[in-house]
């Protein structure tokens, strides 16, 4: 199996090396348009979150090294600064990754729902710009299937399951509980809303919520009873604010050592708790160091991460089950999917059998052509049964090579060349629209 997987996470590597490896949205789409000109790769997607950057794809040995200089060098960066971070999976093992972080069982926060919604992103955004092929597609379609299961049959997400979740029940670890606490929200972005709906569940006093676009920061508001402002006013909301929950899309940081420590001499030592949930970081580390100022970063909410894993790990057992059995289902797939072209070679073997014996007698069916064909196609069925089930139960039994060896042998397979297809549409419908 030539599929590949280079990547590093939460686990391998600190927030500020991901952030520098991270991509945004539209570098996305022009990363994945670039990755065409890395030689012998078949196939590709790219899976970038807040706690992980992971390249997928087919390609012979060799390809994962070319996979991480593309990474490097596509975000301008020193190859020492990343490459002890990077882990490598191939074949089975990279389908069982992609499985393991479709079920919730790769994050940071065991058993979240968000990095599903990414996947699935990422798989729509890859399928419009034509980068996947059937074997990736397949593998990325199952694990999204997967990951649906391993929600529904197990208590795997019961709990504070989410990043977001995570932040403000750190925020009620520091304050106690959060009702007369002021809360600035910075961003308005899918994270910014899940937080909103965990403060609002949490009893969280007063809200404000910036963003750059104020209409999305009034929809926001309207939903959760928060008051909106736009991205201008935020630090004049900061002076009186008790916690800052900062999740933007920004490429650098937007909460500037400078301005904090303003802030600070006109609060007169009334301490405020930054919590950094975006990746690139939009607070300036450099503000945890000031006096009366506490700063949590994305890395920093393991702990209480780590707190609520223990409530699941039972559960862990049964999604590693589930994916084990998909994978089994994977690998006799892939292992049924080698057969194919010879299947093709002898379909075409017996027809050529099937044609020269009617040229030789064909003046006397004039008149039943089409019952002729009928024949035909339930001789060739009936030839094909037995030999298409045996590679059938083959591949479920991992021994399919000697099966495709000896129809090979006997039927001299490969002095056939495979029939020419169709030629196929120059624009595909797009399929990723059905997984829901």
């Amino acid at each position: 199996m030539d599929l590949i997987c280079i990547g590093l996470n939460h686990k391998t590597c600190p927030v500020e090396i991901r952030e520098k490896i991270a991509f945004s949205e539209s570098a996305l789409h022009e990363a994945l348009l670039e990755m065409r000109t890395i030689e012998d790769l078949r196939e590709w997607f790219i899976l970038s979150t807040c706690n992980r950057v992971e390249l997928y794809g087919r390609g012979l040995p060799g390809i994962e090294e070319r996979l991480i200089r593309f990474l490097v060098e596509y975000h301008g960066l020193e190859d020492n600064i990343c490459q002890p971070y990077f882990y490598r999976y191939r074949g089975r093992d990279a389908a069982k990754h992609l499985f393991r972080v479709s079920s919730g069982l790769d994050s940071l926060v065991i058993g979240e729902n968000e990095i599903y919604g990414q996947i699935r992103h990422a798989f729509r955004l890859a399928n419009e710009l034509k980068t996947l092929d059937s074997i990736l597609y397949q593998l990325i379609e199952r694990s999204l299937r997967l990951g649906k299961r391993a929600r529904s049959e197990t208590k795997i997400s019961e709990g504070a399951v989410s990043v977001s979740s995570i932040a403000v029940e750190l925020a009620e670890k520091i304050f106690g509980r959060l009702t007369g606490e002021r809360v600035l929200i910075l961003g308005t972005g899918k994270m910014s809303e899940l937080t909103m709906k965990h403060l609002v569940k949490a009893g969280a006093g007063e809200i404000t919520v910036a963003s750059r676009t104020y209409e999305r920061a009034l929809e926001l508001s309207q939903k959760f009873g928060a008051k909106p402002i736009g991205f201008d006013a935020w630090l004049r909301v900061l002076r009186t604010s008790d916690i800052v929950i900062s999740s933007t899309s920004a490429p650098h940081p937007i909460v500037k050592f400078e301005d904090v420590q303003s802030v600070m001499k006109e609060r007169r030592h009334k301490p405020l708790f930054f919590i950094d949930i975006a990746v690139p970081r939009d607070v300036d580390p450099r503000i945890g160091e000031m006096d009366d100022v506490y700063l949590y970063d994305i890395d920093d909410l393991k702990t209480v991460s780590e707190a609520n894993l223990r409530l699941r790990k039972k559960e862990i057992a049964k999604c590693e089950a589930i994916i084990e059995r998909e994978l089994e289902s994977f690998d006799q797939w892939y292992e049924f999917l080698e057969a194919g072209p010879v299947i093709q070679k002898l379909t075409a073997y017996f027809d050529s059998v099937v044609e020269n014996e009617i040229a030789k007698v064909g003046s006397k069916f004039k008149g039943h052509e089409d019952e002729l064909k009928i024949l035909i196609q339930k001789i060739k069925a009936g030839l094909l049964h037995v030999p298409v089930e045996k590679l059938k139960e083959s591949a479920r039994m991992g021994s399919i090579e000697r099966y495709l060896e000896t129809l090979h042998s006997l039927f001299r397979l490969e002095e056939r060349k495979l029939p020419q297809s169709e030629p196929k549409d120059q624009e595909q419908p797009s399929r990723a629209e059905d997984v829901h």
